[in-house]
């Protein structure tokens, strides 16, 4: 008999218990076809009952869902991305045994026994390079040089090549930064042993020099892309901060290395701290990430990929790679027999100055018939190389942003020697902290101040003006 205040079932609960009452191996079932390992932890908090089902499989259960999440042509890559944060401490020779594995037979991530903290974080930065992925196929096709059909979603293959391109500029990030504290190697009374870095000619020859050339040229589409990402919230600080005013940090876009050397140190920190910069929204937000102890670096992208190469892909000539690659490697041998690359590249010709704006258009990543649809190497696109050069009137309007960039600095120095910091803006300092004695006129001047600012803005060279 009922009590007479119990409360019905609902059809909720009804359904609860049915799906509680599921014998093991149903229960494992369930969760090998969830989609991502965020719904296998909210799976695993529904009952007791299925918490102590993932328990009992969950290196077999997390496996799964990671195959369901991430593609199986990506997870190379993804594991290699993710295991090489995870090197314990930071050597050349650690880096190079690792890379011994990557570019062999090897598949590491088959023996991996996953936990969900480890899945968690996969996961986690599969959505960040999924994000990135979307965001720059919707910014290169927004540039081509067609508004026909041809602009409609990317492909499988396509996308895939551009996911494919994110992994292996973290991977970079996570070989050849800086490595952190934890990482480094301790000598004599436990100290910190400083490693040296990977020079950009080693770099090429343990790592760029194993990717055909337009895998080198997909890379270079990222790089130019995550720099366009940073620059908004960048400038912001750069223009408006009394420490960098005083450090002329330039935000004036001159395309030449002077504004980029600052934008790549916060490149090599790595794609998920590149999304938290250039979702912040706010100023202090922005200040607060550019000036984090985290963003450190020694080693740049673009420097490694500047030299002369062959045109083999170690050792094996092009044209008996596969067919997958021969779409992007078309478009970029097409792409040098239509524009002349410069005496001064040699054999090289990939991450060419004169391509750039054929890489933010992310032409290599493109399946071959979307490129002839375009007709992207027809005529116009001589015309669209010619981009990069500013008309008079750009340069005018160039050398205008450039002074009003001097008087800046000038204005902020002036605040910074006195002991001012935080947000400057032409003909306004009511943001502006002073130190205590321009509070009080009777206190007598005699602080000294110093810059507290990231190692590599402290090491940075003051712009020409």
């Amino acid at each position: 008999m009922e009590e007479p205040n119990a409360r019905p079932h609902t059809a909720s609960d009804t359904a609860q218990l049915r799906l509680t009452s599921l014998t093991p191996e149903l229960k494992c079932a369930v969760f090998a076809n969830l989609p991502d390992v965020t719904s296998t932890k909210s799976l695993a908090l529904v009952s007791s009952s299925f918490y102590y089902t993932f328990l009992d499989a969950q290196t077999l259960i997390l496996s799964q869902v990671l195959q369901n999440e991430i593609p199986t042509d990506l997870m190379h890559g993804a594991f290699a991305a993710y295991n090489a944060s995870r090197i314990p401490v930071w050597t050349k020779q650690a880096v190079q045994d690792f890379l011994d594995e990557y570019f062999g037979n090897s598949v590491p991530h088959k023996a991996q026994k996953w936990n969900l903290s480890e899945a968690l974080r996969m996961s986690k930065f599969h959505s960040c390079v999924e994000f990135f992925a979307t965001e720059f196929a919707s910014s290169a096709l927004s540039k081509n040089p067609s508004t026909r059909g041809s602009n409609a979603a990317p492909s499988f293959t396509e996308i895939l090549r551009i996911k494919r391109t994110l992994y292996r500029f973290e991977l970079y990030c996570n070989l050849f930064r800086k490595p952190s504290y934890h990482r480094m190697v301790r000598g004599v009374r436990n100290c910190l042993i400083q490693p040296r870095p990977f020079g950009a000619s080693e770099q090429r020859e343990i790592f760029f020099d194993l990717f055909s050339p337009w895998e080198n040229e997909q890379l270079g589409c990222i790089y130019d892309y995550l720099v366009e990402e940073i620059t908004v919230p960048f400038n912001d600080v750069a223009e408006h901060d009394v420490d960098w005013g005083e450090l002329s940090i330039p935000w004036v876009d001159t395309f030449g290395s002077s504004e980029i050397w600052y934008k790549e140190r916060y490149l090599l920190v790595g794609l998920d701290f590149i999304f938290q910069l250039s979702t912040a929204s706010t100023y202090d937000d922005r200040h607060r990430l550019l000036k984090s102890d985290q963003v450190s670096g020694e080693s740049f992208l673009s420097d490694a990929m500047i030299p002369p190469r062959l045109l083999q892909h170690d050792g094996v000539p092009l044209e008996e790679d596969s067919d997958e690659e021969k779409e992007p490697w078309s478009a970029l041998l097409l792409m040098t027999t239509m524009i002349a690359v410069p005496p001064k590249h040699g054999d090289r010709f990939y991450f060419l100055e004169d391509h750039r704006r054929f890489r933010q258009r992310g032409y290599v990543m493109w399946d071959l018939t979307r490129l002839l649809e375009w007709e992207f190497f027809a005529l116009p696109v001589q015309a669209l190389a010619a981009e990069r050069l500013p008309g008079y009137s750009g340069c005018l309007e160039q050398q205008a942003e450039m002074d009003r960039q001097k008087v800046s600095w000038k204005e902020r120095s002036r605040i910074w020697g006195k002991g001012g910091t935080g947000w400057w803006a032409p003909g306004d300092e009511s943001h502006i902290q002073w130190p205590r004695r321009y509070q009080n006129p009777q206190v007598p001047s005699t602080q000294k101040y110093t810059l507290a600012l990231p190692k590599i803005l402290k090491a940075a060279p003051k712009s020409l003006g």
